[in-house]
């Protein structure tokens, strides 16, 4: 008997070929990604040689720039899948490698699992031109990926020809710099000792902020919002501020980050929220008649608790839901477990009477999707809007926000009006409530208790 008599068997015999010779395509496949993989991470040294030969140049008195890269793939892992996200990281390596590297005759290397830093001898202005076109690379990858919002990079450098800075000294330094890069919004930021002395006082308020609450060291102000139609007080908006023993008076932008950083923010916000709660309860007959509006993290409003954590302090100080108000904060994404986290926290809240505010619409986070995932009473329109409706071309695109949020059943309320200007455009574009410099500035309690005297 002949096998080959019998097609089935021809068949199998093919595919069997078919498969063996797939196997041996992907091995060979897989070997040269692994060995040009390979091949870019021995380009990568190790920090102890960027430690040696940085002493060699110091002895030397040549000059020396160490550069402290910060990319955060956190957002990205969270809303996309990791495979992707480890993808988009290989590809940002190779392209720092070639900016930082290969191409200036320098040196970087990994330095914890998503950092770098790297060594070379660039003065200043030409550090800061490969930062630049090193970006321009970057964020071809992230639009590629559509991660532009998403992925966090940040530069920090110190350049130095001095004896007396050693390599950990002038680390320390860059990573500083890229610390003071990413709070205040920069791509890069260059040490020295003006910012270097700025770094030092953040890092001091970030070791002290645990005390500051415990020991309840903040105070509120609060800035009035208007209705629109009445011209009258409908409202406040709580502001926190800190007492500190050491720094004295700060406002949020000192120590919100600090807050943020330590991980404090669900301490934080419930802090603040009993604190305005039990001052309402001093004199709730006449208190109650205005709406106050509390920010809160988005960090918070996806603890699992947090719904029952603001009715418990509410109930404990007897305070009528109606005057209170929930602002969501623009602060960060969020993956789908948390959204739905936020959403039920939200729900429950507006079903006790409490308002639910989308604070600066318009700005970071915040965007027409978030109109359609979450259950809010009013649209807070971010004030870089507000200012610019006084051209044609702004005008029309507050005018069609606030079009948008009332045909969606939502109120709106235009922060950062500070001209007659500014009032005349939003009135004009319908704007139902009005908040700024021009009717008033965030004020300390007694002098709102004095103002709600006058009314």
């Amino acid at each position: 008997m002949q096998i080959f008599e019998y097609p089935y068997v021809i068949i199998t015999i093919l595919v069997a070929i078919f498969i063996l010779m797939g196997l041996i395509g992907l091995y060979f496949t897989m070997k040269s990604v692994k060995t040009a993989k390979g091949t870019a991470e021995k380009s990568f040294c190790g920090i102890g040689k960027i430690e040696n030969d940085f002493e060699k140049a110091r002895e030397d008195r040549q000059n020396r720039c160490v550069i402290y890269i910060s990319i955060s793939l956190d957002s990205m892992k969270r809303l996309y899948a990791e495979s992707k996200a480890v993808r988009m990281y290989e590809q940002v390596k190779r392209i720092l490698l070639g900016y930082f590297c290969l191409n200036i005759n320098g040196e970087i290397s990994l330095y914890g699992s998503e950092n770098f830093v790297a060594l070379n001898g660039l003065d200043a202005d030409k550090i800061e031109q490969h930062i630049a076109k090193c970006y321009e690379e970057i964020n071809e990858i992230f639009v590629k990926h559509g991660a532009v919002s998403v992925v966090r990079v940040n530069f920090g450098y110190h350049t130095t020809s001095s004896t007396e800075v050693s390599f950990k000294t002038a680390l320390k330094r860059a990573k500083q710099a890229c610390s003071i890069a990413e709070h205040q919004e920069l791509l890069y930021c260059r040490w020295d000792n003006s910012n270097g002395k700025e770094f030092e006082r953040k890092i001091k308020i970030e070791n002290n902020i645990q005390n500051e609450i415990d020991n309840n060291r903040f105070f509120l102000e609060y800035q009035p919002i208007i209705d629109a139609k009445t011209n009258k007080i409908m409202g406040a908006e709580v502001l926190s501020r800190l007492n500190s023993e050491t720094e004295g008076i700060l406002t949020p932008y000192f120590f919100l980050s600090a807050v943020n950083n330590v991980g404090l923010n669900e301490k934080f916000d419930y802090y603040i929220f009993e604190k305005n709660c039990k001052w309402i309860s001093s004199d709730k007959e006449n208190r109650i008649k205005y709406v106050y509006t509390i920010n809160f993290s988005r960090q918070t409003l996806c603890d699992k608790n947090f719904a029952e954590n603001i009715i418990k302090i509410a109930e404990k100080y007897g305070i009528d839901y109606s005057c209170m108000a929930v602002e969501i904060l623009e602060d960060k994404s969020l993956n789908e477990d948390e959204k739905s986290t936020m959403i039920k926290n939200l729900i429950c809240l507006k079903e006790k009477g409490i308002l639910i505010l989308l604070d600066d619409f318009g700005k970071g986070y915040t965007s027409f999707g978030d109109l359609a995932d979450f259950d809010i009473s009013i649209v807070k329109i971010d004030k870089e809007i507000t200012q610019n409706s006084t051209n044609q071309t702004g005008f029309l695109i507050l005018k069609n926000i606030i079009r948008t949020a009332h045909d969606l059943g939502f109120k709106t309320l235009c922060e950062g009006i500070e001209t007659e200007e500014h009032k005349k455009a939003v009135v004009d574009a319908g704007c139902d409530m009005l908040q700024g410099y021009y009717f008033y500035r965030p004020m300390p309690v007694a002098q709102l208790e004095t103002l709600f005297e006058k009314l």
